[in-house]
């Protein structure tokens, strides 16, 4: 769907054949390495206080020739001028755990919109944090991707990507498939008396999983198995696994958060297995996952220092309409080599934001931090109603998804699919850069047609006063959302062996 209201007045040009190109040989994978000053680490006066958290802000800020910029913690227009000044394409926001809820994350969400006058996003975003400021350092990227191997999940995913994979299905009670050389074997049906909390922890330490999606029941302190079937929860800087029959009693010890360490040892509960490997977590459809509740002995804080996630994207309030949870999933297995978790989470929002009519895309929806919840079905129906939106389900749905997705670790952090995978995502994207413009080559991977949507992230800005040339293909798209950040096709066709080409002139 083409945007009802538009980013930028910039011009592009489609031409059916190409006019043009660099030499085959000069393009390259289309890497983000930012120039400096377009990266900005904000960080609380009172965390830069703290020693350990001012080195972790500090260490960012080398890596990307960076900007330090120091805020109140509370008054995000502060923050948003401030951001406005400098005009970043990448900030990294270093924050305590008990300084993160869902209050600032959806705060952080209006601020990206904010930097000039069109309701998209401008700049990549994520928190850094962990229980203290040396496991907040830990999520600055490496020099060299991390290659995802391995995987595990509490629902479906493609295991073609991975060596080996593990998941509990959310289709029947007490199913799981495994993989091994990425090749899945057949739907199986765990022993009767066997516990599935006990079997996923099992597997997590057989695998040691690099790449973890999931989705069921969960909540600030607890991710459940498909149907009920046992859970882990968070607990004194560990995970813990519970049996199917402690659910009861661990629902109203959930009352009082603050006990389950208590309980653990009360019920002799096995710790959950460590393991060292850096991790990815996309919490694609679980309630409240992301929702850090300032503490570090969240769902999301644990993950973060106990697992070694390096990136966590998951939801601050209870999931309905699932739209970014599974459109960061969606984006991030169906974009292009180079295509980033944290791009993915970001382009699942934008395109969340273009199916919405403006003032919609624009109504603050109003958070409570200190309760279990924080935002309710009826009072985003009650925001509508009076800002004259039409009541449709995706209307709903898209303003109560729309800020309420956490990003967490640092947005140049990249994470990579195996070269040895039998199954790849299916664009192939490589950038040339001629004069004063970059050139991508945007094809089907290994030659293959493909309609399906097509996200970049510019490597430089777009100048948006010169015109980008689109060519080469039979049936030249006009692009859905352009802006001096990013391109969107919705729906782009590209037939076996067609090759789209993408002129962008470099903002200077």
């Amino acid at each position: 769907m083409k945007s009802v209201f538009p980013a930028i007045a910039a011009t592009f040009l489609c031409v059916p054949a190409a006019l043009s190109a660099p030499d085959p040989a000069s393009f390259r994978d289309a890497e983000i390495v930012p120039a400096p000053g377009e990266y900005v680490v904000l960080i609380s006066e009172k965390t830069a206080a703290r020693a350990d958290w001012k080195a972790a802000a500090d260490e960012f800020v080398a890596r990307y020739a960076g900007t330090l910029v120091r805020w109140d913690g509370n008054d995000a227009d502060a923050a948003r001028d401030a951001l406005r000044r400098l005009q970043p394409r990448y900030v990294a926001v270093v924050a305590a755990p008990e300084e993160i809820d869902r209050v600032l994350i959806a705060s952080l969400h209006r601020i990206s919109r904010e930097m000039n006058d069109d309701v998209y996003g401008d700049f990549l975003w994520g928190v850094v944090t962990g229980k203290n400021g040396e496991e907040a350092a830990k999520q600055l990227a490496k020099d060299e991707p991390l290659m995802l191997e391995r995987a595990i999940g509490t629902t479906n995913f493609d295991q073609g990507r991975f060596r080996r994979s593990f998941f509990v299905t959310d289709w029947s009670p007490r199913q799981f498939v495994e993989t091994e050389n990425f090749l899945s074997s057949e739907k199986k049906f765990a022993e009767p008396g066997a516990e599935m909390a006990e079997m996923f922890a099992a597997r997590w330490e057989k695998i040691r999983p690099q790449f973890v999606i999931s989705a069921s029941h969960a909540t600030e302190f607890n991710l459940e198995m498909p149907f009920g079937e046992g859970l882990i929860f968070s607990a004194g800087g560990n995970f813990h696994v519970a049996k199917k029959s402690l659910l009861p009693e661990f629902a109203e010890q959930l009352k009082t958060p603050k006990t389950l360490p208590e309980f653990a040892r009360e019920k002799n509960l096995a710790t959950f297995p460590k393991t060292p490997d850096e991790k990815i977590w996309i919490a694609a459809g679980n309630c409240l996952f992301g929702d850090m509740f300032r503490t570090a002995d969240s769902m999301a804080g644990t993950a973060i220092s106990a697992q070694n996630v390096r990136q966590l994207v998951g939801y601050t309030v209870p999931s309905w309409f699932g739209e970014i949870g599974w459109g960061t999933n969606d984006k991030f297995f169906n974009g292009h080599q180079t295509t980033s978790v944290g791009q993915a989470w970001f382009f699942a929002t934008q395109l969340l934001l273009n199916g919405l009519p403006e003032n919609a895309a624009r109504i603050p929806v109003p958070l409570t931090a200190t309760d279990m919840s924080g935002i309710t079905f009826e009072a985003t129906v009650d925001l509508l109603r009076e800002n004259g939106v039409a009541l449709t389900r995706e209307n709903v749905g898209r303003v109560y998804d729309r800020d309420v997705v956490a990003f967490y670790g640092d947005p140049l952090f990249r994470a990579r699919f195996s070269p040895d995978a039998l199954s790849v995502p299916p664009w192939d994207c490589r950038v040339a850069t001629e004069g004063d413009a970059q050139i991508f080559a945007v094809r089907g991977a290994r030659g293959n047609a493909v309609k399906k949507d097509f996200c970049l992230w510019f490597p430089r800005r777009f100048d948006a006063t010169k015109t980008l040339k689109i060519e080469g293909a039979a049936i030249v798209p006009e692009p859905t959302i352009l802006t001096e950040n990013f391109v969107v096709f919705r729906d782009l066709e590209l037939a076996a062996g067609e090759t789209l080409t993408l002129t962008v002139p470099v903002k200077k």
